[in-house]
């Protein structure tokens, strides 16, 4: 045989060797490309970092928020954003766990060190994250992590009831973006569908403002002014435990720009001057193309929108006089204000 003949032929052999079935190329190549939306979710078996299993399969019916992140991840200068994607997803789980909506991290650390991290640096990862309630999944082999695809941390799925993957993000992705998406489908929360929810008419309190079909794909929400408005699904509010609201920013007037916007509310029940701290936190800006579905009635230029899902509680039932305002970043004064009054059960 030729040394040309005999090259060639070795070159074929190792295409043939690269792109054969069960190959770690092969499982590669192209599956970021095609594991989008619509696609079926790759099945996957894994054992908990602290115990247990956990199979897809079984979880059909329910909708999963499954996250593949660097557990490793360290603060710095240019913190990688698996960490602000832990802290979206517990959000979430707080948000919508109750509702049908099992969160699940994989540990795909071994795509930014090249290493698989030992057991006990990832049991010391669930307990300084405080991860109770999220099951941090091993992929030791990174077969799970290829099979869908992921070749950078974070990259986020967002699977439906039937199995089939409704949302992908690569990169990290906001408490807002993921708010939308989930709430599209499991739809009212299930802290407004327990025996606390009652109806706001119910709680016949004086200037009370009524829920209204403001948005799409979100809850009724209520309006404290043209441009603060927060989403409670048109229920009371209640002081049994912590109680999830989406408060939504519409900046009509176009004057906030590219600056950090904060929001901050108080409130205090109509029988007493004592006031509570209710939030005061920065606000997400909503993507506009998110923006374009969520104000559907809207036309032309689209105002900046922002969101911010928070978890408040309150001390007792009665009627809440709540005050909210928003600052500018490094201004005193507040740009919008605006007021309710609502139902405590």
């Amino acid at each position: 045989m030729q040394p040309t003949q005999r090259l060639f032929r070795y070159l074929l052999l190792a295409v043939v060797m690269l792109f054969a079935p069960g190959s770690s190329a092969a499982c590669c190549v192209g599956s970021t490309a095609t594991l989008q939306p619509g696609n079926q979710a790759p099945d996957f078996t894994l054992e908990a970092v602290r115990e247990g299993s956990y199979h897809l399969q079984d979880l059909q019916g329910n909708v999963v928020l499954l996250s593949f992140l660097n557990s490793q991840a360290q603060a710095s200068a240019t913190p990688d954003p698996s960490r602000s994607q832990i802290i979206s997803l517990k959000s979430m789980l707080e948000q919508y766990g109750l509702n049908e909506m099992v969160v699940l991290i994989v540990d795909a650390a071994r795509l930014r060190t090249g290493e698989q991290p030992t057991i006990d640096s990832l049991i010391n990862f669930t307990y300084d994250w405080q991860l109770d309630t999220i099951p941090v999944l091993r992929d030791p082999i990174g077969a799970t992590t290829r099979s869908y695809g992921v070749t950078d941390t974070p990259t986020t799925f967002l699977i439906g009831a039937d199995g089939a993957i409704q949302q992908r993000w690569e990169g990290g992705v906001t408490a807002p973006q993921l708010a939308f998406a989930i709430e599209a489908l499991v739809g009212v929360r299930a802290s407004h569908t327990t025996s606390a929810a009652t109806p706001v008419t119910d709680m016949a309190c004086s200037g009370e403002t009524p829920s209204q079909a403001k948005f799409a794909g979100v809850g009724l929400a209520r309006s404290l002014s043209n441009e603060i408005w927060v989403v409670d699904n048109g229920y009371a509010w209640s002081s049994e435990g912590a109680f999830p609201l989406q408060w939504i920013i519409i900046d009509e007037q176009s004057i906030v720009g590219d600056g950090k916007l904060t929001l901050k509310v108080s409130a205090h029940y109509l029988d007493s001057d004592n006031r509570l701290r209710l939030v005061n936190q920065q606000l997400q800006p909503v993507p506009a193309d998110e923006v374009r579905g969520l104000l559907v009635e809207e036309a032309g230029i689209l105002p900046n929108v922002y969101l911010l899902p928070f978890t408040i509680s309150l001390e007792k039932p009665g009627c809440l006089q709540v005050d909210a305002e928003i600052f500018r970043e490094g201004d005193s004064r507040a740009i919008y204000s605006g007021q309710t009054i609502v139902g405590v059960k």
